[in-house]
């Protein structure tokens, strides 16, 4: 797990960025079908704050507890971030209790405008016709991906609208993580998000934890690994693409958990799966073409000579 040094604006570099989010939505799509499944025997708000511990304790392991002090002028945007992204995971898993895996990920992924509305206005990127474009292309992959297997008579209003709410607040959360990978790596990033994870979820263990077998010790490793996993390949990508883009890469992971939801829960997957996933990855092309303004490159990043377990 390497992080580079400054490459974002080259082709190679966003290139990397995209294949690297690419996989980390195929994940986060695997955990969102783990967090269904858990969801059945633990309360949606205990799942969270697992997954943030489980994770935690994961990156210390990795990174044996060094370099992870953050740069001067950076800890409360990790502390930011990592409120932000939190709270955000927190209404995306109650989504996904109340509303099924695949309907609650469609929503949630919407924050790709989210995301793209909020750089806009922080000038970090221009809202030309070709983001809209792709943003638009996403917009309909996603629904097209869902549209035979949404009904929403018999989904939980409120799990829509809790993960429409992670969706506006995923996008805020992906500008600030983009922001900053410009100075800091993505395991300094990643690390400082899963220990403010687990602070802010701890007091949904106040009500005290179901009994845990062994497929839920399972399905909980799965939302852990998955987890943080995918998080440190979407801090990686998003120090090669701008928020935008990275959103947009990222949020093919409805194409996956529709699928696998289907597949793993016995539902028929529906035909419309595959077209709808082809305008979801046109989305991506579309984006990826569309440069880093020059006066926003990536700053160095301070992980370039430290050993990969380090990242």
């Amino acid at each position: 797990m390497h992080d580079t040094d400054g490459s974002a604006a080259t082709p190679r570099g966003r290139a990397h960025g995209v294949a690297t989010l690419l996989v980390a939505a195929a994940l986060f799509g695997v955990m969102a079908v783990c967090v269904r499944a858990a969801s059945q025997q633990m309360p949606a708000v205990q799942i969270v704050f697992v997954r943030f511990a489980g994770s935690f304790l994961f990156m210390l392991a990795a990174t044996r507890g060094a370099g992870l002090a953050p740069r001067p002028g950076n800890a409360g945007r990790l502390v930011l971030r990592g409120l932000l992204g939190a709270v955000a995971i927190t209404f995306y898993f109650l989504g996904i209790e109340g509303a099924g895996a695949g309907l609650a990920t469609l929503v949630q992924n919407s924050y790709p405008v989210f995301a793209a509305l909020l750089a806009v206005l922080l000038r970090d990127e221009v809202f030309t016709p070709r983001l809209a474009g792709a943003l638009a292309l996403s917009a309909c992959g996603a629904v097209i991906v869902l549209g035979a297997r949404v009904d929403l008579a018999s989904a939980t209003t409120l799990g829509v609208l809790a993960a429409l709410l992670a969706a506006v607040l995923s996008g805020c959360a992906v500008v600030t993580a983009q922001q900053l990978r410009r100075s800091e790596g993505a395991a300094i990033v990643t690390t400082w998000f899963m220990g403010v994870g687990a602070l802010v979820t701890a007091p949904g263990l106040v009500a005290g934890l179901p009994a845990i077998d062994a497929r839920l010790a399972l399905l909980l490793a799965g939302v852990i690994v998955t987890s943080v996993v995918a998080q440190w390949l979407l801090h990686h990508g998003l120090g090669f693409t701008s928020a935008t883009q990275g959103s947009i890469t990222a949020a093919t992971s409805v194409f996956v958990a529709a699928a696998l939801e289907a597949l793993a829960l016995g539902d028929v997957p529906d035909p419309r799966i595959l077209p709808g996933g082809a305008l979801m990855l046109a989305a991506v092309a579309l984006a990826w073409r569309r440069s880093v303004p020059a006066t926003r490159q990536l700053e160095p990043s301070r992980d370039a000579g430290v050993a990969p377990l380090e990242r």
